[in-house]
């Protein structure tokens, strides 16, 4: 496909055209108006002219008689060549008297007739502007009167009306065309820049972006979309490719202790007990790489949305004391103090899935529980700044250092002095989804000592 026929497809250049089309039929329009009207006001003003005549000649008839009034026909007949103007006075049988034509047949009203029609009395020397004069006879005391105007006028005018009418919608097509060219050419940068991009990340380069104008338009915003889209599948695709590495080394090593462990019942001796904790042993390996699966099956299928079909409203200052009442007694057993400041804050909704709400924050503060020095202080706060409900889970603990914060979120990942404790590394990946779920922004700062992680819930609609 040739660029020129790439441009003539174009939306751009397709609008280009139609507001280029919109444009002449309206000048065509317009100028249609202006003509009737224009063409009707001149044939009303010769009327008017050859009105004033008539009624002066009529005048002298009256107070002077025929033969001063033929006089005048006369006189008026010798100036008439200038003007374009024809004068013919005849008897009461319709013989010629005076003017400038001869006898005409009478007609009744207004009559416009070309002057190839006309029996003029002699040729006339100056040129004619016109091509029919508009004429009406009068009935006098002893004849008829017959006085036109020439037409030339009207014909100046409907020929400047026709011009103009060429030059507007050739200037208005000339526009339409050079400026959608230019805004089509400008249009289509930006979509082949955006079809390049697309192409880039279809071939396997995700980090590839739709470059932003400054202009802030329709093209921008789709521009702006598709990047976020774009961030969405690098990071999608890169926890896959994260998880899929991660399950391989962190589960190697249960398995490799089952299979460790059921090697030595095989070849031991035949001894039902140590083969039975064998088994068991086992088991338990099995449920741990079970329980892993199901969490990462459950993060997917929260990252998904599927769940926001359940969505109602939730009482955040209830959910978080039936929280901290449930896990109070965990937390004194690894020597813990768990505190909540619910009570001075008023009741706060927010929409989601009460289930999920309630694993998000058990599993904040089981993870401060589980890796948290004995004698550590939690604190859960609700508070709420601006119409946005923020929840804050503090602890004293040894905290997270800043440049781990943003991995902890990634599946199955652990910090070396946590790879002792038992956990799969899906808590906190469990949480981040379901705050992303619910639309909320989780962060993890420094509690001077310790970790605050702080979830800001969607401002709340009035």
């Amino acid at each position: 496909m040739t660029t020129k026929t790439k441009l003539t497809r174009r939306t751009a250049f397709r609008l280009a055209g139609l507001v280029a089309a919109i444009i002449s039929t309206t000048n065509v329009i317009i100028f249609s108006v202006l003509f009737f009207v224009i063409s009707q006001q001149l044939s009303q003003r010769s009327r008017s002219h050859i009105n004033e005549i008539r009624k002066t000649l009529v005048e002298i008839d009256t107070a002077s008689g025929f033969d001063a009034l033929a006089a005048m026909v006369g006189r008026h007949a010798v100036v008439a060549e200038s003007e374009e103007d024809i004068y013919l006075l005849t008897d009461k049988a319709g013989n010629y008297v005076a003017g400038n034509i001869r006898a005409v047949p009478r007609f009744e009203g207004w009559k416009t007739i070309d002057w190839k029609d006309l029996p003029l009395i002699e040729n006339w020397t100056t040129p004619r502007t016109s091509t029919a004069v508009m004429a009406t006879w009068t009935p006098t005391k002893n004849g008829y009167l017959l006085i036109g105007d020439g037409n030339g006028d009207i014909i100046d005018a409907q020929r400047l009306l026709l011009n103009g009418l060429l030059w507007g919608i050739g200037l208005s097509i000339v526009s339409a065309i050079v400026g959608g060219y230019i805004l089509g050419l400008k249009a289509q940068a930006r979509v082949e820049a955006m079809e390049r991009v697309l192409d880039a990340v279809a071939s396997g380069h995700l980090q590839e972006r739709i470059p932003r104008s400054s202009s802030s338009d329709d093209i921008d915003h789709v521009a702006a979309l598709i990047n976020t889209t774009l961030d969405r599948l690098e990071a999608l695709i890169g926890n896959l490719k994260q998880v899929s590495t991660d399950i391989a080394h962190d589960l190697r090593t249960p398995i490799s202790r089952m299979r460790h462990k059921l090697e030595i019942a095989h070849m031991g001796p035949a001894d039902l007990a140590t083969c039975r904790l064998a088994i068991e042993e086992a088991l338990e390996e099995i449920d741990a790489i079970a329980d892993t699966f199901d969490a990462l099956l459950r993060i997917s299928e929260i990252e998904a949305g599927a769940r926001r079909i359940k969505f109602v409203d939730v009482e955040l200052k209830s959910l978080l004391a039936n929280v901290v009442d449930a896990l109070e007694a965990v937390a004194e057993e690894h020597g813990h103090s768990l505190t909540a400041n619910l009570d001075a804050t008023r009741a706060v909704n927010v929409p989601g899935d009460r289930r999920l709400l309630n694993q998000l924050f058990v599993n904040l503060i089981d993870n401060s529980i589980m890796h948290c020095p004995r004698g550590t202080d939690i604190r859960v706060e609700l508070d709420e700044i601006d119409g946005q409900p923020v929840v804050r889970v503090r602890d004293t603990g040894p905290g997270i250092p800043p440049e781990a914060r943003e991995k902890v979120f990634r599946r199955l990942y652990r910090l070396e002095k946590s790879r002792s404790t038992r956990g799969s590394g899906l808590g906190l990946s469990l949480v981040a989804a379901i705050a992303d779920l619910h639309g909320a922004a989780i962060e993890l700062k420094d509690n001077k000592p310790g970790l605050l992680t702080e979830i800001v819930f969607r401002k709340r609609r009035t």
